[in-house]
C-alpha cells in the first residue's frame, strides 16, 4: 500500500499541523456540541478527507457510548478517568471504527461531488437519508470537491442541510471555499485547514522513515519537505517514489527524481528577473526547463507568485498568510526587491506571454521573451507599451470609419451588384473591420454608443453561456454576428450568410434569443436581423457583367444567391 494511505492519520493527535481543528473538534465531541454539518476547506493534501473520517468514527465507535462526558467545571476522580479515555476516542479498534479504516461501512457514504454533480443525484442523497443507520450511531455524508455541485444541486440541498435527520451528519469538503454559495456556508459549521509547515513535514517523514526502516539523509528530508509545497500527502508521494528505488536517499537524489516547477524554483527566476538581471534568468530558466516542464504551468505559477507579492505590497498580508511560514518569508524578501510598477508590468507581460503560446512555432519563446522584456523592466519598455497603445487607437479609428460606412450604405438602396445575383461571402478580416460587435472593443470616448448597445457587448460572453445549454448551435452560430445597434429595445444584427439569418429567424430560436437579451437589458427586446453588405468592387461588377452571357453562371448565381435562397 501507497504512503500516504498507509500512514493516513487514524486520530486526531495524529493529525499534524492543524492543531487548532483538533483541538475545536475535540471540545465540541466531548460537549456534545458538534454541529448538524461541517465545510472542510483548504489547499489538496492537508488533512480534510482524514479528519471527515476520523469525525466519523469519532460519533460511530462504539468506546464513545459508554463514555461519561464531563465538564471540566465538576471533575472527579472518575471523571478524569473518563476524559483520559475518552482522549483515546475513535479506539480504532472496534467493528465501527475498523470498517469504516476498511471503507466497508454501510453508514459512512463518501460521495465525489466531480462525478455526482447533478439534482438527481442530490435527490436521491435526500430520499436515502430518511432512512436510519444500518448499524451506526449516525449515517455520515462526506462529499468531498463540494465545489463542482450545480447551481440547482445546492439549492436542493439547502434545505436537507438547514434541518437534517438527527441521525445524520454531513461533512462537505473543498479547495475552492469561494465557489459555495452563501446559502450553503450559512448553514455549515465552516473549518479552513494550513499548508503543512516545513517542520511538520519533517515529522511525517521522519516517522514514515522510521517504521519503514528506509535509509536517507537529512538533508535530503528537508529537500522532500520543500518539494512538497505544504502538502503531506505530496510529501509522502515523494518520499514512496524514492524508496521504491532501494537505495540511500540522498539530497542529489530528491533534485534529480523532482524536478522543478515548484515553488523554491519560481522563486529563485522571480528574484533574478525583479533584479533585472537578463542573463542570469534565462540561464536558469533554461536550465529548469532541461527537464520538458510544462510552460503553461510555469507561466501561471510564476503570475500566481506574483500576485502574492502584489498583496503583501498593499499591505494585504492576513490573505498570504495561508501559504505556510516558510513562502510567507520567501514572499516578504520578492516584495523589498520590487516595486508596485514593477510587478503589474510582469503580470502584464507574462498575461500576453500565455496568450501568445497557442499560435508560436516555438513553445518555449513567448515565455523567454517575458523574462527579457520583464528584466528591461517598466522604463526599459515605455516603447513598447507606447505602441501597442498607438496600435490600439489607429485599429479603434478604422472601426469607428467602417461602422459609419457601412451604416449608410445599409439604408441606401440595392447595389447593381445585388440585382445581378451578390456573392453573401465577405473576407473575414473585413467583416471584422466594418461594424462594432461583441467581439470589438472601442473606447468610449472614441464613439458614442447607447447604453444598451454597450450593456449587450459588455455581456456577449454571458449571453453566449446562457444560450449554450439550451441550444448549442445557436450558441456556436452566434459566435459569427455582429450586433450593429440596440435603440429602444430594438436589437439589429448582422449575420454573415442567409443561412444564417433564416436560422436566427425561426420562432425557437428568435424567441430565445430574446428572452436572453430581454434579461440583460432589463425590457422587453425584438430582434431583427440583416445580411452583411460591402460596396462593389468595379473589377466585380465587369465580371458579373461577363457572367451574365453564361446561363450556367447565370442559373447556378440564382441558386446560391442569398436573395434566392
Amino acid at each position: 500500500m501507497v504512503f500516504y494511505r498507509k500512514y493516513r492519520p487514524q486520530t486526531l493527535s495524529e493529525l499534524f499541523g492543524q492543531g487548532a481543528i483538533s483541538s475545536l473538534l475535540q471540545k465540541a465531541f466531548q460537549e456534545k456540541k458538534l454541529a448538524q454539518a461541517y465545510l472542510l476547506c483548504g489547499p489538496r493534501g492537508t488533512g480534510k478527507t482524514s479528519t471527515a473520517r476520523i469525525l466519523a468514527k469519532m460519533v460511530n465507535c462504539e468506546k464513545s457510548s459508554v463514555i461519561s462526558h464531563q465538564t471540566s467545571d465538576s471533575l472527579t476522580a472518575d471523571s478524569e478517568t473518563d476524559l483520559k479515555a475518552e482522549d483515546s476516542v475513535p479506539c480504532n479498534l472496534c467493528s465501527q471504527c475498523l470498517s469504516i479504516t476498511d471503507g466497508s461501512n454501510l453508514d459512512l457514504i463518501e460521495i465525489d461531488a466531480a462525478s455526482n454533480r447533478g439534482i438527481d443525484d442530490i435527490r436521491a442523497l435526500r430520499e436515502n437519508i430518511k432512512l436510519s443507520p444500518a448499524s451506526a450511531s449516525k449515517k455520515v455524508y462526506i462529499i468531498d470537491e463540494v465545489h463542482m455541485l450545480t447551481t440547482e444541486a445546492f439549492n436542493a440541498l439547502l434545505k436537507t442541510l438547514e434541518e437534517p435527520p438527527a441521525h445524520v451528519l454531513f461533512i462537505l469538503a473543498t479547495t475552492e471555499a469561494h465557489k459555495i454559495p452563501a446559502t450553503i456556508l450559512s448553514r455549515v459549521s465552516r473549518l479552513d485547514f494550513q499548508l503543512a509547515s516545513q517542520e511538520d513535514l519533517m515529522k511525517v517523514i521522519q516517522h514514515v522513515v522510521q517504521k519503514e526502516g528506509l535509509k536517507i539523509e537529512d538533508e535530503a528530508i528537508s529537500v522532500i519537505a520543500k518539494k512538497s509545497d505544504g502538502s503531506f500527502r505530496d510529501c509522502l508521494k515523494i518520499l514512496d517514489q524514492l524508496a521504491s528505488q532501494g537505495e540511500t536517499i540522498t539530497a542529489s537524489l530528491v533534485g534529480d527524481t523532482i524536478q522543478g516547477g515548484n515553488f523554491e524554483d519560481v522563486s529563485k527566476l522571480l528574484e533574478l528577473i525583479l533584479k533585472k538581471d537578463a542573463h542570469l534568468s534565462l540561464e536558469l530558466f533554461l536550465k529548469l526547463s532541461e527537464s520538458g516542464p510544462n510552460l503553461k504551468e510555469w507561466i501561471l505559477s510564476l503570475m500566481d507568485t506574483l500576485r502574492l507579492v502584489l498583496f503583501l505590497k498593499h499591505g494585504l498580508t492576513d490573505v498570504v498568510e495561508s501559504v505556510g511560514q516558510e513562502k510567507l518569508i520567501t514572499l516578504q524578501a520578492l516584495a523589498q526587491i520590487s516595486s508596485v510598477e514593477q510587478l503589474v508590468f510582469c503580470l502584464s507581460t507574462f498575461q500576453e506571454a500565455f496568450e501568445q503560446m497557442r499560435f508560436t512555432s516555438i513553445p518555449s519563446l513567448p515565455l523567454e521573451l517575458a523574462i527579457i522584456e520583464s528584466t528591461a523592466g517598466v522604463h526599459g519598455s515605455q516603447f513598447t507599451v507606447h505602441s501597442r497603445e498607438s496600435q490600439k487607437r489607429e485599429e479603434s479609428s478604422v472601426v469607428i470609419t467602417r461602422s459609419e460606412e457601412t451604416k449608410r450604405s445599409l439604408s441606401e438602396p440595392l447595389s447593381a451588384l445585388e440585382h445581378s445575383g451578390r456573392d453573401d461571402t465577405l473576407p473575414s478580416a473585413e467583416i471584422k473591420m466594418v461594424v462594432i460587435g461583441p467581439q470589438t472593443s472601442v473606447s468610449s470616448d472614441s464613439i458614442a454608443i447607447s447604453s444598451d448597445l454597450a450593456l449587450i457587448i459588455d455581456k456577449w460572453n454571458y449571453i453566449l453561456e446562457t444560450i449554450r445549454p439550451n441550444n448549442y448551435s445557436l450558441e456556436a452560430m452566434l459566435r459569427s454576428v455582429k450586433v450593429l445597434e440596440c435603440d429602444n429595445g430594438r436589437v439589429l444584427i448582422e449575420v454573415p450568410y442567409a443561412f444564417h439569418q433564416r436560422i436566427l429567424e425561426t420562432p425557437k430560436s428568435q424567441a430565445l434569443l430574446e428572452s436572453v437579451l430581454s434579461d440583460v437589458l432589463g425590457k422587453v427586446t425584438r430582434v431583427k436581423t440583416v445580411i452583411g453588405k460591402r460596396p462593389a468592387r468595379l473589377e466585380e461588377l465587369q465580371n458579373v457583367e461577363i457572367a451574365a452571357d453564361d446561363e450556367i453562371i447565370r442559373i447556378a448565381s440564382e441558386i446560391f444567391s442569398s436573395d434566392g435562397v
